[in-house]
């Protein structure tokens, strides 16, 4: 009874965090956002994600890939000339508060680029990087090329308004996907506050600051980069983790004017509503059948493969319909196949897309069976027994012919004697 209970509870608590999830939703601000899973961008929930958009300081996540990728050594040191900054420093755009003559290494000025949101960082990084920050913008708008940013261009390294610098949320979702996968620019956008090496300068993060200051827990927001300007609203490109899934949540559009930091709770409220949604289930199990596959003239009738581990995919629902296994190699098995030997490839797919491509391998000694090999011969062997048979009375009476018809001759040739 205690347990009819218990699933009755845990149905209902499940109905009620979809539906409070659904309301969070409603609640969205923000005109433009999307979920991905991290490892292949797969769009777990949306809103105008392929539509152009301004992305205000999210561009600063191009600028830091540039600047990288362009950097032999990190821990280089650089005399700051604010010369080059200041020429160039709209003032509208939010500073770290690097000073003329100050020196800092690289991984400072990535640092105070990226966690402050510091546009002199990210002027002061293209005007030394090529000595030419023309050709650092041409470089952004390369890698967004080989990133497959398709509907992506950069006309600046700060994210400033201008119609020719624009982005889409599945476009930052491929952007931010590359910066995760560099281990030093995610240990910066995940930082919440950072030092320079000449102990002159400490930078906080503007996600942990707005979220400090307007009392909101951030329970799903790992790292990211923030963005504000006219045209774009508050933007939040972000990843956070579930149940061992990285994902990326990037936000755009929210009211700038507005007294709460709307990019912050929108992303809460997606990740919260995808945390409550989605879960990690078996596609396949361990030791789940996968392949059977007949044999001949073996003792055995068949063989059958099993799953050596868990195939999992992260759902919201899993559809058994969807799974789809394609086998290619031998599709009968003989004797003559070795114990250990590979027989062919076992490809496992769910909804289209290819999860996991494993070696089949003979596990077991096939052992040949006469009896089986004449029952599936029987025709052949009675029809080659039938034709000795025909072949031997044919024989038989050729010989007998012959020797009569040699009997035949002695015997006239004795008579004429």
């Amino acid at each position: 009874m205690k347990n009819k209970f218990l699933i009755i509870f845990i149905f209902f608590n499940l109905i009620l965090n979809t539906v409070l999830g659904a309301e969070n939703l409603d609640n969205i601000t923000s005109t433009n956002y999307g979920v991905y899973e991290a490892d292949n961008l797969k769009q777990l929930y949306g809103q105008n994600t392929q539509e152009k958009i301004s992305i205000a300081s999210i561009t600063k996540l191009m600028t830091a890939v540039v600047a990288i990728e362009n950097i032999n050594d990190f821990n280089e040191y650089v005399t700051v000339d604010y010369s080059l900054i200041s020429n160039n420093l709209d003032p509208e755009l939010a500073v770290a508060g690097i000073y003329d003559g100050q020196t800092l290494t690289y991984y400072d000025l990535l640092a105070t680029m990226l966690i402050p949101s510091g546009a002199d960082s990210a002027i002061y990084l293209s005007e030394i990087i090529f000595n030419d920050s023309t050709e650092f913008i041409n470089q952004m708008n390369k890698k967004a090329h080989e990133l497959q940013m398709n509907n992506t261009n950069f006309s600046n390294v700060t994210g400033l308004d201008d119609e020719n610098n624009y982005s889409t949320i599945e476009d930052v979702a491929k952007l931010l996907k590359y910066v995760l996968e560099n281990n030093t620019l995610k240990e910066i956008i995940s930082l919440k506050e950072y030092t320079t090496t000449d102990g002159k300068l400490t930078v906080s993060s503007t996600i942990s600051r707005s979220a400090q200051r307007y009392g909101i827990d951030i329970n799903y927001i790992l790292g990211g980069k923030t963005g504000t300007t006219g045209d774009a609203g508050i933007c939040l490109a972000s990843y956070f983790n579930d149940e061992s899934v990285e994902l990326i949540t990037v936000v755009t559009g929210a009211d700038m004017y507005s007294t709460e930091p709307f990019n912050i709770i929108d992303t809460e409220s997606l990740d919260e509503y995808i945390s409550d949604t989605y879960s990690m289930q078996n596609i396949i199990s361990t030791g789940e059948e996968i392949l059977r596959l007949n044999t001949l003239n073996c003792k055995q009738d068949s063989v059958t493969f099993y799953s050596d581990t868990n195939i999992t995919k992260y759902l919201d629902k899993l559809d058994k319909s969807k799974i789809n296994i394609e086998y290619n190699g031998v599709e009968i098995l003989t004797s003559n196949i070795q114990e250990g030997e590979k027989i062919g490839e076992i490809s496992i797919y769910y909804d289209n897309e290819l999860l996991k491509t494993s070696d089949i391998i003979l596990n077991e000694k096939l052992d040949f069976s006469l009896t089986k090999w004449i029952s599936n011969n029987r025709y052949p062997i009675l029809i080659t027994i039938a034709s000795i048979l025909v072949l031997s009375i044919l024989f038989y009476i050729k010989f007998k012919k012959k020797s009569k018809n040699l009997k035949s001759k002695i015997k006239t040739k004795n008579s004429k004697k």
